[in-house]
Parts: structure tokens; C-alpha cells; sequence
């Protein structure tokens, strides 16, 4: 999953092969480490990691307690459990510099876990933002019938059973890699190294299994993401060519929810394209890919970093409760000299319940 370095970088190696030549594919991937893992990734994961935290506690509010949320709610949890996973591979990335040696021995011990953790939290985020599609095409399309169908219980539930399945059927990458002792007759050493395990080792199993479990993860979401965001922007278009201004909040949720697809379909494709035509770019390929890989997993964890700063843009509920936790400035309330919260003065405007009691609207 995450491109976490060959132990020739690890060991302070340059990017030659053992003529001495300069391996441009090395030099490649040598780069591509140094710009995610010690520039993007600190830039993009701590806020993102900050922001899906102030996604949860802002979600758990009481006027935000919908269906639309809750799968919300879940996948900033997953979105959190990627950028940590991102978090320790630059952190062993910077180690890398000053101690190559107990960085890489991290690497080794902690890759097959980090490995396996990836692909759950990636696949379960891709089929809870299926989900949020699914929900708002019903929305937008049968308001009458989704007012019984989607219900914040039924949400949980369905957030459950994605993360169960998920967690089911990417079992075996934690049987991936396994760490093994191997003797270096020129170093006249023993180090450490990564191979795979004989369950993975069969072109079989993995074959056939690196395929399917490729379909469920990328390329069967992005299919269905791609069809109902062309027909939730469909059935906008009409609502608003009908000038049906009762429906005005609805579509302002949908325009956003559309905005957080959208980007997930543009940062989550790259990778697709790779697992599909490339396998996966994990440590057995060659320099090339998983360099490139090194650009397709910062697209993710930049999807899984965003959605807080999309949210406070476009959402004015979800905005204004952000703010309620930071600020709390008190004005008059009138003769009788009791104060208040501005926002509780705000809250108590006809226009602002009329939104907030839409629960099914979400954000």
C-alpha cells in the first residue's frame, strides 16, 4: 500500500545499480520518497488528522445528528486510521536521515502492518462515500420514499456492515508479508528482510485474489460513484430548472456531497488505474512503479485530508458549529440582562431551524 522505502534507501545507498551506472528508475524513486514523505506528507496529513477530528466532535452535535452524518461520521474515522497510517511512514522517513538502521528495522517490523490497515481503511472509505451517493440519489430523486428509507439507524447499521465486510475480505493482506533473518555474505552480517509469505507466493491465489479484491475496492465504486453523481447532478439540474425553492437546503447538501465525490473519483482514480495495469507497487516491484506509487498514495491521503475544509466551505450549518467550539462571545439579550451565546441568538431565526430540523438533509 503505502510506498515505504527499499532497505537500499533505508541504508544511505545513491541511486546506482552494482556497475556503478546511475539507475534513473532508483534515482526516480529516491525522489519521489524525499517530496511525499518529508514535504507533502507532514503538510497534508497533521491538518487533515486535526480536521477529521473536528468532523466527528462537530457530527456528534445534536441538530447534526442525521443519516447523511453518520456515514459522514464513519468515514472521517476511516479517513483518520489512513492519515496515522501516513503519519508513522514519514516519521520513519525523517528517522531515515539521522539512524537508517532503526528506521528500517521499524519499516520491516511495522510494514505488514501498516500494509494491511491501508487497504482496509481505502476500501472501506470508497464504499461509504458509495454510500453518501446512494443515500443522496434517493434524496434528490424519491424525497417521499427516502424519508422512511433513510434513516440514521439504518445508516449505522449500513456503516457497520461495509467496515465488517471490509475488514473480512482484506484478511488475507495480513498474511502478506512476513519478516524473516537473511545472512549478507559481503556485509558478513545478518539483517532483516521483508518476503512474502507461501500463501502469497502461488501466482494462484494471488493472482486471482489481487484482481477481485482490485474490482471491489476501486474499480466497482468509482463505476457506481461515476453513474449516480451523473444522476444526482441530473436531478438537481431539473429541481433548480423548476425553481422548486422549498428544496433549496437539499440541494445546497447535495451540491457539496457531489464536491466531496467528485474529488474522491479524481484522487482515488490514479490509484485504480495502477492496481489495475501495475498490480499494486508494493516492495517487490520495481523502482518505477512504486515511485509513482509514492504520487498515486499522497492523492489519497490529500481525498482523506479535504473533506473537513469542503465541509466548512460549503456548509453553513456544519461552519457555524465549528465556530461554536472556539468561540463563545457574549452579548445582551434585552431589559432583562441575561446574556447569550451569539449563535444561540442566530439559532433562535425562524430561517436557521427551518434548516437545522431537515434531518435528512445532512450537513
Amino acid at each position: 500500500g503505502i510506498g515505504y522505502p527499499h532497505s537500499g534507501s533505508m541504508s544511505g545507498d545513491n541511486a546506482t545499480n552494482g556497475s556503478g551506472v546511475v539507475d534513473p528508475d532508483k534515482e526516480f524513486y529516491e525522489l519521489a520518497v524525499f517530496i511525499n514523505g518529508e514535504i507533502l506528507y507532514p503538510c497534508i496529513c497533521i491538518p487533515g488528522l486535526l480536521g477529521n477530528i473536528l468532523t466527528l466532535v462537530v457530527l456528534s452535535k445534536a441538530n447534526m445528528l442525521s443519516s447523511t452524518n453518520a456515514f459522514l461520521s464513519a468515514l472521517a474515522v476511516s479517513d483518520m486510521v489512513s492519515l496515522i497510517n501516513d503519519i508513522i511512514y514519514f516519521s520513519v522517513m525523517v528517522l531515515s536521515n539521522s539512524c537508517p538502521d532503526i528506521a528500517y528495522h521499524i519499516y520491516v517490523h511495522f510494514y505488514p502492518f501498516a500494509h494491511f490497515v491501508f487497504n482496509i481503511a481505502n476500501s472501506v472509505s470508497s464504499w461509504l462515500t458509495v454510500s453518501v451517493a446512494i443515500e443522496r440519489f434517493l434524496l434528490v430523486c424519491f424525497p417521499a420514499k427516502s424519508r422512511t428509507m433513510c434513516t440514521r439507524p439504518r445508516a449505522i447499521a449500513g456503516a457497520v456492515i461495509i467496515n465488517v465486510v471490509m475488514l473480512t475480505v482484506s484478511m488475507p493482506y495480513a498474511f502478506r508479508y512476513k519478516t524473516v533473518q537473511v545472512f549478507d555474505d559481503l556485509k558478513n552480517q545478518t539483517s532483516l528482510k521483508l518476503n512474502l509469505t507461501s500463501l502469497w507466493q502461488g501466482d494462484t491465489f494471488s493472482v486471482y485474489y489481487s484482481w477481485s479484491i482490485n474490482f471491489l475496492r476501486c474499480n466497482i465504486p468509482l463505476t457506481l460513484l461515476i453513474i449516480l453523481n451523473a444522476c444526482i447532478i441530473k436531478a438537481l439540474l431539473k429541481l433548480r430548472a423548476k425553481n422548486r425553492s422549498r428544496y433549496i437546503h437539499r440541494q445546497k447538501v447535495t451540491f457539496m456531497l457531489v464536491i466531496i465525490i467528485m474529488k474522491f473519483l479524481l484522487c482515488t482514480t490514479p490509484d485504480a488505474i495502477l492496481s489495475t495495469f501495475y498490480k499494486y507497487g508494493y516492495t517487490e516491484d520495481n523502482f518505477r512503479v512504486r515511485g509513482i506509487r509514492e504520487f498515486t498514495d499522497m492523492l489519497l491521503a490529500f481525498n482523506a485530508a479535504t473533506n473537513f475544509v469542503v465541509y466548512c466551505v460549503l456548509s453553513v450549518t456544519f461552519r457555524m458549529n465549528c465556530k461554536k467550539l472556539f468561540c463563545h462571545k457574549e452579548v445582551p439579550a434585552g431589559d432583562g440582562g441575561d446574556r447569550r451565546s451569539v449563535y444561540k441568538l442566530l439559532s433562535d431565526r425562524s430561517i436557521f431551524w427551518k434548516q437545522n430540523k431537515k434531518s435528512s438533509c445532512g450537513l
